[in-house]
């Protein structure tokens, strides 16, 4: 229904033109005019048809029919007809509420123009003062009077008509505003939705790479250890097994912990800690990966958040080295507690970086965090191509960092020799007490 209405507004001022004109023929069947009256009515009917279509059209009507008149032309204003001129009232409300504003300026000024012009017209050619019963015996100060007066009343209607128009308008502008300010804040709200549904996955997906990854890189290590010296050393085989299934068990825990605190906001399950790094590196040395852990300075008490950051990132640059550090990988571990922070290196090396130094290099620039510095594992560089996705590797690393409002930087070691590479990893965390809102999501 409202849209065959405002289908229909376009011809509402052409139907108020046609009823406009037809009801003064009406009106004026019997009465002695000439053929210019009805010209005169006819174009003050065009006039209120174009106002909206063709403003300027209209406008220009409004100012010729009064010329006309005055100089003959066209028939002058009679006791029954000057209500003919009334047309004004409606151009003036449709162009203020249809036209542009240039326009609309415009038509408030040539309706006023065309009001001071009848009002003159009607007293000094249209013999106003003997419709009105004054006679011909009257001074030139009362024609002007008379003239002036009916000049205002034309003014005061033509601008009350174009003012309610512009009020319209202006009320409409606000309508549409409004609206469109309501489906902005709807479509920003579901963005909102939306990126916090993003981030969630996001996290989750971080966290599961960090949980599996190591883990798997662990029981890989020491699967495939206890397999070439099974036969020499058939003793080891127990605690290999032993030791993969701890590592298996450990991370069930943790996805269970990941779990439990996706169905519940405040989680039993504890999360991981600096605290835990003796069970990590413990873990490593079983699959063939010595870790020497150095502090130095103070330790300082970190928030849950920057205390899983920090280990996040330690984790995860140790599974890289075990993976990709060929078949002697060692790490080192330097926490140094100095002013407002952490300061966090994690060096390591092997015969894997110093026989893929080259596209170590490279690839860990590109964001892999050492997962495609090489090797010669086949599975090296898929696993690099893999964690070169937004949120794993490097680029997961340096988010938990800068989510904890911190900073990191990997890469090969550019003052180390070819034959002897080095992959480090620098971070820092700040133990300071964050600002509201300042990286505590980095959980």
């Amino acid at each position: 229904m409202l849209t065959a209405l405002k289908a229909l507004r376009p011809a509402l001022l052409p139907a108020v033109a046609a009823v406009f004109l037809l009801l003064w023929i009406m009106a004026e069947v019997g009465r002695m005019h000439s053929a210019s009256f009805y010209a005169a009515l006819a174009a003050y009917a065009v006039a209120i048809g174009s106002a909206r279509a063709f403003p300027r059209v209209a406008l220009a009507i409004l100012l010729v029919v009064p010329v006309a008149q005055a100089v003959g032309l066209l028939e002058r204003p009679q006791a029954t007809t000057w209500p003919i001129a009334g047309a004004s009232i409606l151009v003036a409300f449709a162009i203020a509420t249809h036209a542009r504003p240039r326009i609309r300026r415009a038509g408030l000024l040539v309706v006023v123009l065309q009001a001071v012009l009848l009002g003159f017209l009607l007293v000094y050619t249209g013999d106003w003062l003997d419709w009105a019963g004054g006679g011909q015996s009257v001074s030139p100060d009362t024609y002007l009077r008379y003239a002036s007066t009916l000049a205002v009343l034309g003014v005061v209607f033509c601008a009350a008509a174009w003012t309610a128009g512009f009020a319209l308008t202006v009320s409409a502008r606000r309508r549409d505003d409004r609206a469109l300010l309501d489906e902005t804040e709807a479509e920003l709200t579901a963005a909102g939705f939306e990126l916090r549904s993003l981030e969630e996955r996001a996290r989750i997906a971080q966290e599961v790479h960090d949980v599996l990854a190591h883990s798997l890189a662990v029981v890989v290590a020491v699967a495939d250890g206890s397999r070439f010296l099974r036969e020499t050393k058939p003793e080891t085989t127990d605690r290999a097994l032993r030791e993969i299934a701890d590592t298996a068990r450990a991370a069930l825990g943790d996805l269970r912990g990941l779990i439990e605190g996706l169905r519940d906001e405040t989680p039993d399950h504890p999360q991981p800690g600096l605290a835990d790094l003796p069970a990590l590196t413990s873990r490593l040395a079983a699959a063939g990966m010595p870790v020497d852990v150095q502090q130095f300075g103070a330790p300082q008490a970190l928030t849950p958040s920057r205390d899983l950051a920090a280990y996040r990132i330690v984790q995860e640059s140790l599974t890289n080295a075990l993976r990709h550090s060929g078949a002697h990988p060692v790490a080192v571990v330097t926490f140094t507690w100095e002013g407002p922070g952490l300061a966090l290196v994690v060096t390591s090396t092997g015969d894997g970086l110093r026989a893929g130094a080259g596209d170590g290099a490279g690839a860990g620039a590109g964001g892999g965090a050492g997962e495609g510095a090489g090797g010669g594992a086949g599975e090296g560089a898929g696993d690099g191509a893999a964690d070169a996705r937004p949120r794993f590797g490097l680029r997961g690393m340096e988010d938990r960092a800068r989510l904890a409002g911190g900073w990191l930087t990997a890469g090969l070691d550019g003052g180390a020799s070819d034959s002897d590479p080095a992959y480090i990893v620098t971070a820092y965390i700040p133990t300071a007490v964050p600002s509201a809102g300042a990286g505590e999501a980095a959980a």
